[in-house]
């Protein structure tokens, strides 16, 4: 793989993680708006499995087509989503402690931001001469 291919996936990845983590939307929204709202429901889980997915793209030898990618990049958010379920019926069913909760629309997000990743890729990144 060139080294292009490998520092552009890296800075698309990781600063796409960290704005995901480190962004405040009370910087930009206002508390309890619309924008905050969907910024806390939604921006992860439309920012991160993107970012995973170019990601997974730096196992090219592993995972060679981009539906393989975009497979795992989907799957293993949902996995985890799923977990919400089992944690909280398992672990900590009677304590007021927040570990998150189950959203099925967080699929949507998850799956919306998979087809964006692989759009990027395919359509934008595959014109780079060095990309495959």
């Amino acid at each position: 793989m060139k080294i292009q291919k490998i520092i552009l996936v890296l800075v698309v990845s990781l600063s796409l993680l960290w704005f995901s983590e480190q962004f405040s939307p009370a910087s930009l929204f206002e508390p309890q708006s619309t924008g905050w709202i969907l910024w806390v429901s939604f921006a992860k889980d439309l920012i991160q499995p993107f970012a995973f997915y170019f990601f997974l793209c730096l196992g090219q030898k592993w995972l060679p087509t981009w539906r393989s990618r975009a497979l795992i990049a989907f799957g293993v958010p949902t996995l985890l989503e799923f977990g919400q379920i089992f944690y909280r019926a398992l672990v900590y069913q009677d304590q007021l402690v927040y570990m998150g909760n189950f959203d099925p629309l967080d699929f949507l997000v998850y799956a919306t931001g998979v087809a964006l990743a692989v759009l990027v890729e395919r359509k934008l990144f595959a014109r780079l001469s060095f990309w495959e």
